[in-house]
């Protein structure tokens, strides 16, 4: 039998247990047994109440053995744990979606769970439970019918994923996080105010612009600086860069005869060199702290040339880990001099600094990922509690046939949430493509994602109140549907009631007109 979580392969496992537990404590006491003496007292008194009448102990011994007959088919189908139907362990299993990540995951089970359930946590699990056969029924049908309906229904990019590996994508190394600085200190300032001031409007340029995007001066990477000459072709660091070996045809301002340890390279190869380049530890800094994280950006944009792949993964690892200023006088709250003027600059470099807007963003992208984390969680703990009470609803409802279709309609209920969540994420999965269709912007609202946060957090409240308010309006057209139910039951259960109720009623009305005749005579 298969589950819809890599905990519910123990919730279920250990809500029938408690289940088993609860029923023998209600047998042991002979509470399983008070429902049968209270049909009994209420098919002797009803009767009895309206007097001596002919036909009305008949029909009274014909509805309580009715009532009994199915007291005692409820107790065996949905009461007692039965043999015939054990949850084994061993048949016990969970297939988790294909992701990003993991395109083919290993299927989950007690023995295997992919997890720390069952090795740290919920330890202990009784390798067969019997479960009554109505409710192993009603679990067998929903979880066949929820992995019919998912397996039917159209697969997506998993696009999600690649939004949370992509904020972790960041820079651990210390040394590199100081490198990056002297970069953008020592190149990408320089270039930019020569940008800045000179506005060139030529072909080249232009080309470049068209390319990769009218945004592509305002990085590190620029194709800009990097491909026209005058910027990062001509550019060097003021000191020594570790790792670069010194070259005496560029290395000039040093005596080759007593070399530095370290050479001071154009900042095009600072960037660009493939085994030491800056934007190559970029991209292995980014594997190293993401899973991979290149490769998944491979995958959602195959059609991308290597070069926008490149430049994706570095723009996400700088954005997540922005680098600071290196220089004495663009340090916030650091001026040289007194006044307005420098008291402004200390403010609008504090602004930058603070990354507020972004900040904000994120937040709600965090919570709505902890939020769907914990969906299934709660529907597996739901589950438990559920199987773990039922007996006590078994036996308050006095063996109702009623009570098996709601408590049945309950459990489906909860369980094909696992289909509405899906249905969710495909609706979530679509209006990112929608919202987002030329796969280079899709990269680029995670790599910069100050610049679309309103497309963003609407895509997030959307998929928010999604996976929440399905859920929601699904178990409230159930509920209604379960009170239908329930009704409809006792309503046919009425003409099996009625004549000895209106019996009992006709006996009392006679008794009552015997009574007042005596009182006359």
């Amino acid at each position: 039998m298969s589950v819809d979580s890599y905990l519910e392969l123990f919730t279920s496992l250990f809500g029938w247990t408690f289940y088993g537990i609860l029923w023998d404590v209600l047998v042991s006491t002979g509470i399983v047994y008070l429902p049968f003496l209270g049909i009994l007292i209420d098919n002797w008194r009803e009767p009895a109440q309206g007097g001596e009448v002919g036909h009305a102990s008949g029909l009274s011994l014909r509805r309580m053995e009715i009532e009994l007959f199915i007291a005692l088919l409820v107790v065996v189908l949905a009461g007692q744990p039965a043999a015939l139907t054990p949850l084994n362990a061993g048949t016990l299993s969970y297939s988790p979606p294909p992701t990003l990540l993991d395109p083919t995951p290993a299927a989950a089970t007690v023995a295997a769970p992919q997890s720390t359930y069952g090795t740290t946590g919920f330890t202990g699990t009784a390798a067969t439970v019997n479960v009554p056969v109505w409710w192993y029924g009603v679990i067998a049908l929903s979880s066949g019918l929820n992995h019919a309906i998912v397996e039917g229904l159209p697969t997506v990019a998993d696009m999600r994923t690649f939004e949370q590996q992509a904020h972790l994508a960041t820079i651990a190394d210390p040394r590199l996080r100081q490198e990056v600085s002297e970069f953008f200190s020592q190149c990408y300032i320089p270039a930019r105010s020569k940008y800045q001031a000179e506005r060139p409007n030529i072909a080249a340029i232009n080309g470049i612009l068209a390319t990769y995007g009218v945004d592509d001066p305002d990085w590190m990477g620029s194709h800009v600086y990097r491909d026209t000459s005058g910027y990062y072709d001509t550019l060097r660091p003021a000191s020594p860069i570790t790792g670069w070996a010194y070259i005496a045809a560029r290395d000039t301002e040093y005596d080759a005869t007593s070399p530095p340890a370290w050479g001071k390279p154009y900042c095009k190869q600072w960037w660009e060199d493939g085994a030491i380049g800056l934007r190559e530890k970029l991209i292995n800094e980014a594997d190293a702290t993401s899973a991979g994280f290149s490769g998944l950006v491979v995958a959602i944009a195959p059609a991308l040339a290597s070069e926008q792949q490149n430049d994706a993964v570095a723009k996400t690892v700088l954005t997540n880990a922005p680098p600071s200023w290196s220089n004495n006088e663009l340090i916030a709250n650091n001026a040289s001099g007194a006044g307005l003027v420098n008291t402004a600059g200390s403010i609008i470099k504090g602004g930058l600094a603070t990354g507020g807007v972004i900040t904000a963003s994120a937040l709600f992208s965090v919570t709505m990922t902890a939020v769907l984390q914990s969906l299934p969680m709660v529907q597996a703990i739901m589950l438990l509690g559920i199987y773990a009470l039922l007996p006590l609803v078994v036996v308050l409802s006095r063996y109702s046939i009623a009570m098996m279709v709601v408590g049945g309609m309950a459990i489906f209920t909860i369980k094909f949430w696992t289909v509405l969540w899906y249905l969710a994420m495909w609706v979530d999965q679509n209006l990112i493509l929608s919202m987002y269709p030329d796969v280079n912007v899709f990269l680029q609202i995670f790599a910069n994602p100050g610049e679309h946060d309103a497309k963003r957090m609407l895509l997030n409240m959307i998929t928010t109140s999604l996976y929440l308010g399905l859920p929601l309006l699904w178990s409230g057209m159930m509920a209604w549907a379960g009170v239908k139910v329930g009704r409809s039951i006792d309503s046919a259960a009425n003409p099996i009631k009625a004549p000895a109720q209106d019996a009992g009623n006709q006996g009392g009305s006679i008794g009552k007109m015997v009574l007042t005749k005596g009182k006359k005579r």
